[in-house]
């Protein structure tokens, strides 16, 4: 108790130094110049402790934990979500499994190939993007990523405080259920109960902010033992109730049965909205890549385990949604509904107790989940827009902030909106995904010069710090695939049928053809034309940080003109 006051005394105290002086106070709440342990380093306005290259202290993350990291995240309550709600829309168990499976896996190799470059020179998404489009232009992909990111941290707290009701309703039973009278309105998409569920969770799970992104790995492996076996335990219940249940027939959202070209649609339709899903972890990847201990160990960690994880957990919440179907005629394509039916069905003393047990893993899984895919690319957005004020640890506190003001519960309020929007966004992150893989592996040939991503006179500034490449690469694709988005609100259109199909594989469409423009315009002039005649990451085998002084000289081999080199 006397270190605690002693504690929270020295926190004051600093609290009211920080406020006596406007020098104190810059001093007080400005970020680190720069990953260094430097502190009297001058300060580069494009770069902080966190926009830095990584050091070597903290490059901990080896292939299991990369394995545990997509594992784990394929086996959570949004995983089984995903894939019991292309059931709910009018698809089989096994065409269902079909999406799922290619979606996933055309998800692994982009994740493998977008880890790449970070892994080899520990950079994270925001200073990546510099490369690009230019120091300033970075500024355009990193807001997009950030709201995808932001959106889905909301997505992912209101589905934490939907487990957390259920645990409530389990502890206190009617009085909590029923006895608390529900007086927001249907429309706003959230009960009281789920309200004071969503309050309960945030302040359980915010303490995880804290814990530094190295020592996060741990985490990922405790939700790697504790969550299959209870997915698992979960489905095996629901195959067992309905084991002797007559089979009842599914109808997609015309009240018939899918068949000939609907059916074929719907599937594309189908493994776009799953690529949708993974597309934000995907371009993620790079901020959790650059924790990396070898340039390796994201590659068959990542290319095995996601698929796997992530189409096996899917492919349980199917079946177990079409088990329990059979059973009590509804449809459950989320989690937290399924639970709620078991416990109106089932309600005694043991039931409560496991169901309790159960969402109370599923509550520490979605909290750990969302730290890797959401909470930590936001915050490392938020340090490219405010350097000097956010790090890492403060945007991710800004995150599960705005998470909950932006009201995310209306999007999974059915499940075909849950697809709509998953589809939905995918359009603008394919293209980017598609012209940062053509541009590593084709145009620049893996070769980066560390130093020019911190300077406005390297060569990554190209025109007034803008790249004017990857916008005409971006916005061709995206232009051919809006009318098709615009049609799911329903607006109507000439053509519409061929642009709601092109609209069914956006993220394939906007990825490739945001790839082949890219790479025609990057052969205008001469484009990155020091890094076209250098073999494939020969600037990576150079030792471009000194590991143990960082800051003992500014220059370094990558830094150099290829002629000086030579």
């Amino acid at each position: 108790m006397d270190s605690l006051n002693q504690s929270i005394a020295a926190r004051i105290d600093g609290l009211r130094s920080a406020l006596s002086s406007k020098e104190a106070f810059v001093q007080a709440f400005e970020t680190k110049a720069s990953a260094s342990a430097n502190v009297d380093e001058k300060r580069n306005v494009w770069k902080n402790e966190d926009l830095d290259i990584s050091p070597k202290a903290d490059r901990t993350w080896r292939w299991f934990d990369y394995a545990s990291f997509w594992w784990t995240y394929g086996f959570t309550p949004g995983t089984w979500s995903v894939g019991s709600s292309l059931v709910a829309v009018g698809l089989t168990g096994w065409q269902s499994v079909i999406c799922i499976f290619f979606g996933y896996l055309f998800g692994a190799i982009g994740a493998v190939l977008h880890s790449r470059s970070a892994a080899v020179y520990h950079f994270g998404f925001p200073v990546e993007s510099r490369i690009i489009w230019g120091l300033r232009g970075a500024y355009f992909p990193v807001l997009l990523r950030a709201l995808t990111a932001l959106i889905w941290t909301g997505v992912s707290i209101i589905q934490g405080g939907y487990f957390t009701t259920i645990v409530l309703r389990c502890i206190f039973g009617h009085s909590f259920w029923i006895g608390i009278e529900n007086t927001i309105p249907k429309s706003a998409g959230i009960t009281v109960q789920q309200l004071i569920g969503l309050i309960v969770y945030w302040i359980a799970t915010c303490w995880i902010l804290n814990v530094p992104v190295p020592k996060l790995r741990r985490a990922f492996e405790v939700k790697a033992v504790l969550l299959p076996p209870v997915t698992i335990a979960l489905f095996a219940w629901c195959m067992w109730r309905g084991a002797d249940a007559p089979t009842r027939k599914l109808k997609g959202a015309a009240g018939v049965a899918l068949h000939g070209s609907a059916l074929g649609w719907a599937m594309v339709g189908g493994i776009n909205a799953i690529m949708g899903k993974t597309s934000t972890l995907v371009v993620n990847q790079p901020d959790i890549a650059r924790y990396s201990k070898t340039k390796w160990a994201p590659f068959w960690s990542q290319l095995i385990s996601l698929p796997l994880g992530n189409a096996g957990c899917a492919a349980l919440g199917i079946f177990a949604t079409v088990r329990i179907y059979n059973v009590w005629g509804n449809l459950d394509w989320n989690v937290w509904t399924l639970c709620h039916d078991i416990l109106d069905h089932e309600w005694n003393a043991g039931s409560r107790t496991l169901i309790c047990l159960l969402n109370l893993i599923f509550m520490f899984a979605q909290a750990v989940g969302d730290q890797g895919a959401n909470v930590i690319p936001f915050g490392a957005d938020a340090t490219l827009l405010l350097p000097r004020w956010l790090n890492i640890k403060r945007g991710m506190w800004l995150s599960y902030i705005l998470g909950v003001v932006i009201c995310p519960w209306h999007i999974l309020a059915n499940a075909s909106g849950f697809l709509t929007f998953l589809g939905g966004y995918s359009i603008f992150l394919g293209p980017i995904l598609g012209i940062f893989l053509t541009d590593y592996f084709v145009v620049r040939k893996g070769n980066v010069y560390i130093h020019d991503l911190f300077d406005s006179s390297g060569r990554y500034w190209h025109n007034y710090g803008i790249g004017w490449r990857p916008i005409v690469a971006f916005i061709v694709p995206v232009a051919f695939v809006l009318p098709g988005f615009a049609t799911k609100f329903n607006v109507k259109l000439d053509g519409q049928l061929g642009w709601s199909r092109l609209y069914s594989f956006s993220w394939f469409f906007t990825c490739t053809l945001a790839s082949v423009i890219y790479f025609a315009i990057a052969c205008i002039g001469t484009y990155a034309a020091e890094e076209k005649k250098m073999p494939f990451e020969a600037l990576a085998s150079e030792v471009y940080i000194e590991e143990e002084d960082p800051a003992s000289s500014p220059v370094t081999r990558l830094s150099m003109e290829v002629e000086t080199k030579v």
